[in-house]
C-alpha cells in the first residue's frame, strides 16, 4: 500500500487529494478545494495538505514545456524544481490535465457513467477524453497510452447566419480568430449569454438577468442553474451543446474513436441538453454520419476523474 499526492490544477479551482494505492487502484482518502485565483503558491497549497506523502503528480490546466508550466487561462506558474525544493517532495510529475483525465478513465465504475450512445465503435482501440471547464480540454486513448492535446483553440466550424453574428461579436471581443475553446467553456457560456441579449427577440426574465450580470465569479453556473426557468440561459445552452457537439464529432473524425467521455463538471450539469441536442449535432454529417453513428459515447459522471489519474501516475500503476 502507498500514499501519493493528486492535484487537479484548473483555471477556475485547485483541487488536491491524498491518495492510497491499494490492489493497483487509486483510492481517494482525503480532498480539498481551493478557488484558483485564491492561490499565489502551490507549495503553500501542498505543504498545509501533505502528510508524509513523498510523490505527487499534478495534473495541469496548460502547457507543460520542460520543467515549467502556466495555466492557459489563469496566471498561475510553477517550476518542478522550485517545488521540489519547497514542499520536499522527492518526485512530482505534472502533465496536462486531460492526460490525467485519460488515465483515471479506467479505474471508474460502470455506475460512474452515462451513456449517451451506445454504439460499438471500432476494433482500434482509439478513444477519447474531452470536455469543458474554464478552457476546453482534449486527449486521445491509445492502446491505453494517453495522447493529451491543444485542440479547444482549434478556429471554431460556423453553419448559419446566426452563427455568424456570435463568431463576429467574438471576434470583435478577442480582437482575434474565435477557436472552439472560446464558445465550449465557462466563458464561452457567458459571451453566448450576453451575445443573445443583445441579439435575440426572446422574452427576457430581468430578475435572472439581474442575478447573472451581478454575479462576480460564476456566471455560466448560473446560466446552467436556471437554463429550466429562463428562455435566454435555455437558448444559451442549446447553442452552447451544438457547438459542443460540433467539436466532438470532428475530434472523432481526426482519429476514428471507438470511445468518448465528455468530462468536467459543466457537462455533468447539462444532461438534459446532451440528450436532447448533441446526438443529432453530432451524427449530422454530410459523408460520415452512418459510421459516427458507431461511436460509443458517454458521460463521465465522476468529477474527481483527473484526480484518480494523477494518483494513478504518481503511484507507477499506469
Amino acid at each position: 500500500m502507498v500514499n501519493v499526492l493528486a492535484l487537479d490544477v484548473g483555471g477556475t479551482n485547485i483541487r488536491i487529494a491524498r491518495i492510497e494505492i491499494k490492489n493497483k487502484k487509486p483510492i481517494i482518502k482525503k480532498q480539498k478545494q481551493f478557488m484558483t485565483n485564491d492561490v499565489n503558491s502551490l507549495s503553500v497549497v501542498i505543504n498545509a495538505f501533505r502528510d508524509k506523502e513523498e510523490v505527487a503528480c499534478i495534473g495541469f490546466a496548460g502547457p507543460i514545456i520542460e520543467k515549467e508550466a502556466k495555466l492557459t487561462n489563469a496566471n498561475l506558474k510553477i517550476n518542478i524544481d522550485t517545488l521540489k525544493k519547497e514542499t520536499g517532495l522527492k518526485e512530482i510529475n505534472v502533465i496536462n490535465d486531460f492526460h490525467a483525465v485519460g488515465y483515471g478513465v479506467p479505474f471508474l465504475k460502470k455506475s460512474e457513467f452515462y451513456v449517451l450512445n451506445p454504439g460499438k465503435g471500432f476494433n482500434n482501440n482509439v478513444e477519447m477524453v474531452v470536455g469543458p471547464g474554464t478552457g476546453l480540454g482534449k486527449a486521445y486513448i491509445i492502446n491505453s497510452k494517453v495522447y493529451p492535446c491543444e485542440g479547444g483553440l482549434t478556429t471554431i466550424g460556423i453553419d448559419g447566419i446566426e452563427e455568424y453574428a456570435l463568431q463576429d461579436y467574438m471576434k470583435h471581443k478577442y480582437e482575434s480568430q474565435v477557436y472552439y475553446e472560446d464558445v465550449v467553456s465557462g466563458r464561452g457560456l457567458t459571451d453566448i449569454y450576453d451575445h443573445l441579449e443583445i441579439k435575440t427577440n426572446t422574452e427576457l426574465n430581468m430578475k435572472i438577468m439581474k442575478l447573472i450580470k451581478e454575479e462576480p465569479v460564476n456566471k455560466a453556473k448560473l446560466i446552467t442553474q436556471y437554463s429550466s426557468k429562463d428562455k435566454l440561459c435555455d437558448l444559451t445552452l442549446q447553442i452552447f451543446t451544438k457547438f459542443y457537439a460540433r467539436f466532438v464529432r470532428d475530434s472523432a473524425l481526426n482519429l476514428i474513436s471507438s470511445k468518448v467521455y465528455l468530462a468536467g463538471g459543466i457537462t455533468a450539469s447539462i444532461q438534459p441538453y446532451l440528450k436532447k441536442y448533441f446526438i443529432e449535432e453530432f451524427l449530422r454529417h454530410r459523408v460520415y454520419s452512418s459510421m459516427l453513428k458507431k461511436v460509443h459515447i458517454a458521460v463521465i459522471l465522476n468529477t474527481n476523474v483527473g484526480l484518480l489519474g494523477a494518483g494513478a501516475v504518481a503511484g507507477k500503476i499506469v
